[in-house]
């Protein structure tokens, strides 16, 4: 195939949609802003540069048919540039530029829950001035507030609780307060849209997070969940993603109720860390159809080939001396595992390093086979 897909950031998302795209015959060019990104090594082409400044975007468009995203965090100079070259017929933006917008701010994205008549929790925005006061937030949301940043947060970043009793403060930054379901389960469902409107989309899966960092740290499938939420799930998840109108693949996150209620959460206009279960899981990997989808190709029917369940590596010390320079992948059959090594420089506390995927007879083993795995990281003698 001819088309040459961009993808603008060079993390590990970058990472396996170059090698997706590689063993499609589509040919990638990745913007990045260090050297060092995950991407580097997978990419046929790298521009590396400043998002805003218009001479390395303007070479980065040149080089492709279609351009995609990693990461929501894109600059508005860029997303201007990117609009502008749309207009002139120089490329293809998918999921577009106007979606990607829309979702990155999350005061905007929640907005367009409530407008489009879509489940969500009750929220309030925030200037960023502190003209709210916490005890009249908790008056009307309840003791436990979330405060989320509406640009920049991820991986748990942008994201604070605010207990009773606590010492937290509010953030003086533009954001949005919603209440915290304490009781809640959290589940994400990706959905993959094609340039003729038709959606695949993969079972729900089950999330749960790290309570200090606020990040994803396991995810699941099949989530334990009556089937008939389930379908109700994707059916919700696909309205949603037919409203936006985007092409490519989408996460969308949920919470569900003690009542079985079921909220949306965030829409995340790419490839997901809760899809990475896909890799080994399923027939096709979220990062294929992702690939497909934008570059027109057709969509493949997904199969669950197994429960499984994955890790996040979140960067502690004592792994130092086991991360790789270069991103790994490696079979354990020691643990019956698939290790992922993003082959990142070692970083501060909580910083996704890989992850490991684990397929078993059911959710409970695989879990345990990943973690077994994932505590070896942390002794001395590691996997090497």
């Amino acid at each position: 195939m001819n088309v040459r897909l961009g993808i603008l950031g060079g993390g590990q998302l970058a990472l396996y949609l170059c090698e997706a795209a590689r063993r499609l015959g589509v040919r990638t060019c990745v913007f990045i802003d260090a050297p060092d990104s995950p991407a580097v090594t997978r990419a046929d082409q790298c521009v590396y540069g400043d998002m805003v400044e218009p001479a390395p975007l303007e070479e980065f468009i040149d080089s492709c048919d279609v351009i995609t995203f990693d990461k929501e965090a894109i600059p508005d100079e860029a997303l201007a540039m990117l609009e502008t070259a749309v207009e002139q017929g120089r490329v293809a933006v998918r999921p577009g530029v106007a979606i990607l917008r829309l979702l990155k701010d999350k005061g905007l994205q929640k907005a367009w829950l409530v407008e489009q008549q879509l489940p969500t929790l009750p929220f309030i925005t925030l200037s960023g001035e502190a003209s709210e006061s916490l005890a009249a937030l908790q008056a009307q949301f309840g003791d436990t507030l979330v405060q989320k940043a509406r640009r920049g947060g991820y991986d748990g970043r942008g994201v604070q609780m605010l207990n009773p009793g606590s010492t937290a403060l509010l953030w003086d930054i533009p954001s949005i307060i919603e209440p915290c379901l304490t009781s809640c389960r959290e589940i994400s469902v990706l959905v993959a849209r094609a340039l003729n409107g038709e959606m695949i989309s993969y079972p729900p899966v089950g999330m749960e997070f790290d309570p200090q960092l606020n990040a994803v740290s396991v995810v699941s499938i099949p989530v334990d969940l009556a089937s008939q939420k389930c379908d109700a799930a994707v059916t919700l998840a696909e309205r949603t993603i037919e409203l936006l109108g985007g092409t490519g693949v989408f996460a969308v996150e949920m919470f569900v109720t003690p009542e079985g209620e079921l909220l949306i959460n965030e829409i995340s206009p790419r490839v997901h860390n809760s899809g990475h279960l896909t890799l080994d899981a399923c027939n096709v990997s979220q990062f294929e159809q992702h690939v497909r989808a934008v570059t027109g190709l057709p969509l493949l029917s997904v199969e669950l080939l197994s429960a499984a369940a994955m890790l996040n590596i979140l960067y502690e010390e004592a792994m130092r001396p086991h991360c790789p320079a270069e991103p790994r992948n490696e079979l354990l059959e020691e643990f019956g595992v698939s290790l992922y090594w993003y082959g990142k420089i070692p970083g501060k506390l909580g910083r996704k390093m890989g992850h490991i995927n684990a397929m078993a007879a059911t959710t409970d083993q695989a879990k345990i086979q990943a973690a077994n795995a994932l505590a070896s990281l942390t002794r001395d003698n590691g996997f090497d």
